[in-house]
């Protein structure tokens, strides 16, 4: 390649050797072309500069003077031409120029708006390298503390065969092989020195070898991702960046040799998948290909969706390896406007509300799941976050088929009120459940879950729900990973991360998602010390810190028992009323004993554990004890109207009558019932309203196989097992001992007390304390203003042709 000019404003060009020390706006000449540096993070890339427009010579004066010559035309004429003909050169120019530039820029993709995703991706790559490498030199210490054991076996086999022979010997030869049987006597405990010295070598050997850690850039482009990893991760010994694009795969040769990693990352030009699949071929690998067999980490960064490429990146991933993935589509996976191309794209329909960031998250989640458990893979969220514009997932795989059957239990279905007041209900398709066997052991037995989980209308409202899913299920962060990441902060130089901010405020957030954990951060463990290599860690120093670098894995059966979030300004609009204030709505949710946080898809967002008929009971005493709504705002058959009328009845002093549990129920169902007859325009549309309100109420109605309980059918006939034949009796005996079987009968789910019995207060104090661990630092959970570049950037052309 040949040599790399630098142009400074204050010495002239000359010839830099690759990856000499160079700052960020420099002016490279390379092969008679100008490129601009842009340094981010450690890294250098090469971006080309527009060229300056050619001067353009005055021809509009020999047009005039042509003019003059042939035609005689007057001076003012002539002038005017020039004019005409200055304006249209200029445009033209100006014209040529934009499109120039545009080409050059297009030939080289780079979006400075997403230094967000590519600093979050080097500390998560790196949090997870320390445990990765960990665990290898573990494995590497064991593999040769057995190798060690084998050889002494065979050495003890080799030294009694030797002494029986000498024994033989010496009884067969008498003292004539005494000095024979003495020598062999030396040189086999001589031969035993030479060995126990060369095992100890080879051994130490072993302990000193450095594990691999190898990266896969998939759709590299300029290749940045690879060389920051190459030089912002000390321990990475391998990264392939990949591209289709020739010229992309000559930027980043170019972008290689001026950083100098040419001896850690790889550039190879082929189709992202092809490749993949290629890794996990088997058969004897070329010397000259770039197939290094299965990766640590996977990064996946395209231009849209990553689902394309889902497939074949889980299966070129090393079990337990990292799969990092990002999808710009918002607009179809956090969206209402595609389902049928969500649905192609993630298996799964999305969710219509505020929730559609996370629901996104789960949808992607999903796929990567479904990709994976078609090969036995399953796998872990490590950590799953929707920033901006896209999402950033990243996933361990573990190679485990017996994981992949809570696969279908980690799946789950989503009633979602989205026309009407904004309530949802999950469904999951499957159930995991956990049985002992006769010796106490805990196994899971995999069944069908029962369904529907809600009526076809919302029990809140009244308004007809919709479908949304199948998605994830399960937890979506790693609380550990995410507690590693944080440590990592504060050694981070904030020039090199100028987004450090920013992702610790967001991962912060993303930490008091879990309800568990009280809605606040875990303690933070003692950071390592960034200045030392890892690869040069002393044992002693490796099992200190081994607890802080190894992230347990998640239990495989687990759930997110409370997904989603919703939004105060949201539910109080339904009903017409001033907005809750936080510390309010939170006083109110603890003094009833519900935990809360927030979440970092939305900001304003409250997660609780709280059902959804206690928020509406919040918000409707709301309205009565603060903010009292005036008469014929809320309109009839609107949701608020639907909501309000569920409101508990109040005495002449003002005071609401606190019922008990049997008799709140009864005027929830009178008050469900007239409601259903008011509001309903049809009469298949009044018998789904009764019944549903009968369903709520838990006097719904019986089951046909419940017939032999009551003693008499619906005619009010004795049962036929009084007055039938023998031969009519038989079945129904091979069939009652099923209808009594404990494993199919259902004992009824304790029900809650109705919210209309609660005692709200709407405790402001407790509310600010709540939050106070959270407020006790200032961050920036939220990206509240977009900055220039944000969102998705056009495709980078092919040669700017």
């Amino acid at each position: 390649m040949p040599p790399i000019t630098v142009q400074n404003s204050s010495s002239p060009a000359a010839a830099v050797e690759s990856g000499a020390e160079l700052s960020a706006g420099q002016i490279i000449q390379h092969e008679g072309k100008e490129y601009s540096a842009v340094k981010e993070g450690l890294a250098y890339i090469l971006i080309p500069r527009s060229q300056r427009a050619s001067q353009v010579r005055d021809a509009t004066a020999a047009q005039g003077g042509v003019g003059l010559e042939e035609e005689k035309v007057t001076a003012a004429e002539v002038d005017a031409e020039s004019q005409r003909g200055k304006k249209q050169q200029g445009k033209q120019q100006q014209q040529q120029q934009q499109q120039q530039q545009q080409q050059e820029a297009q030939s080289v993709f780079y979006n400075p708006i997403q230094q967000f995703n590519r600093d979050l991706s080097v500390l998560a790559i790196r949090a997870y390298g320390e445990h990765a490498i960990l665990v290898k030199r573990e494995k590497m210490e064991k593999a040769a503390l057995h190798k060690k054991a084998l050889k002494g076996k065979k050495r003890k086999r080799g030294v009694a065969d030797v002494g029986g022979r000498e024994v033989e010997e010496e009884g067969k030869a008498g003292g004539e092989g005494e000095g024979e049987g003495d020598a062999l006597a030396n040189g086999v405990q001589a031969g035993q020195q030479d060995t126990t010295t060369t095992t100890t070598t080879a051994t130490a050997t072993e302990q000193n070898k450095v594990p691999s850690f190898s990266i896969l850039d998939a759709l590299s482009a300029t290749g940045l991702r690879a060389l920051r990893y190459a030089k912002e991760i000390p321990f990475t010994t391998r990264i392939v960046a990949n591209d289709l694009s020739p010229d992309a795969i000559e930027s980043m040769k170019l972008n290689i040799k001026h950083n100098g990693v040419g001896d850690i990352v790889v550039p190879n030009t082929g189709d992202a998948c092809a490749y993949m699949y290629s890794i996990i071929r088997g058969g004897p690998r070329p010397k000259d290909s770039n197939n290094f067999g299965r990766f640590d980490v996977v990064d996946l960064d395209p231009y849209g969706t990553a689902a394309p490429f889902m497939d074949a990146a889980i299966q070129a991933i090393s079990d337990g390896g990292l799969l990092c993935v990002t999808c710009t589509d918002a607009s179809v996976f956090a969206s209402n406007g595609y389902p049928e191309k969500t649905y192609a794209l993630y298996g799964g329909v999305p969710f219509k509300g505020p929730q559609s960031h996370e629901a996104g998250l789960r949808l992607i989640l999903h796929a990567i799941a479904s990709s994976g458990a078609k090969y036995g893979l399953a796998i872990e969220p490590l950590l799953s976050l929707s920033i901006d514009f896209y999402a950033r997932v990243f996933v361990r795989v573990h190679r485990s088929p017996a994981e992949v059957k809570f696969t279908a239990g980690k799946s789950m279905v989503v009633y979602n009120c989205d026309n009407g007041c904004g309530a949802w209900k999950t469904q999951p398709l499957a159930v995991n459940k956990c049985r002992t066997d006769r010796k106490g052991n805990p196994f899971y037995h995999y069944g069908f879950s029962q369904g529907p989980t809600t009526t076809p209308t919302c029990e809140h409202c009244g308004f007809k729900t919709h479908l949304a899913g199948p998605m994830w299920a399960g937890p979506l962060h790693n609380n550990v990973f995410i507690q590693r990441i944080l440590d990592l902060l504060p050694g981070a130089d904030k020039e090199t991360y100028p987004t450090v901010g920013r992702i610790e405020g967001m991962l912060s957030t993303a930490l008091e998602e879990d309800l568990e954990m009280g809605g606040s951060s875990c303690e933070t463990t003692p950071a390592p010390d960034s200045t030392a290599p890892t690869t040069e860690t002393t044992t002693n120093e490796k099992e200190k810190d081994a607890p802080s670098l190894i992230i347990p894995r998640t239990d495989p059966a687990k759930l997110d028992p409370h997904p989603f979030f919703f939004m105060p300004s949201y539910v109080c609009k339904v009903v017409h009323t001033q907005t809750i204030s936080e510390d309010c709505l939170r006083g109110a949710l603890h003094h009833l004993g519900y935990r809360s946080s927030r979440s970092h898809t939305k900001a304003g967002s409250v997660r609780t554990d709280a059902p959804w008929n206690v928020i509406w009971e919040i918000i409707r005493e709301w309205v009565r004890q603060k903010c009292p709504v005036k008469e014929g705002k809320i309109r009839e058959g609107t949701a608020g109207m639907g909501i309000m009328r569920r409101k508990r009845d109040v005495e002449s002093d003002g005071e609401s009558r606190v019922d008990d549990d049997a008799g709140a129920k009864l005027r929830g169902l009178k008050r469900d019932v007239l409601s259903a007859v008011d509001g309903s325009k049809e009469v298949s549309d009044l018998i789904m309203r009764i019944e549903a309100a009968l369903y709520r109420a838990g006097s719904g109605p019986k089951r046909a196989d419940d017939k032999s309980k009551s003693g008499a059918g619906r005619d009010g006939t004795p049962p036929k097992s009084e007055n039938a034949t023998p031969e009519n009796q038989q079945p129904q005996r091979r069939a009652s001992p099923r209808r009594r079987s404990p494993r199919r009968s259902r004992s009824p789910s304790p029900r809650s007390p109705d919210p209309s019995t609660l005692k709200i207060v709407f405790d402001e104090a407790l509310g600010r304390t709540v939050l106070a661990a959270h407020r006790s630092k200032r961050l920036t959970r939220y990206q509240m203003n977009p900055r220039a570049n944000w969102g998705p950037m056009n495709r980078a052309s092919r040669g700017g042709k």
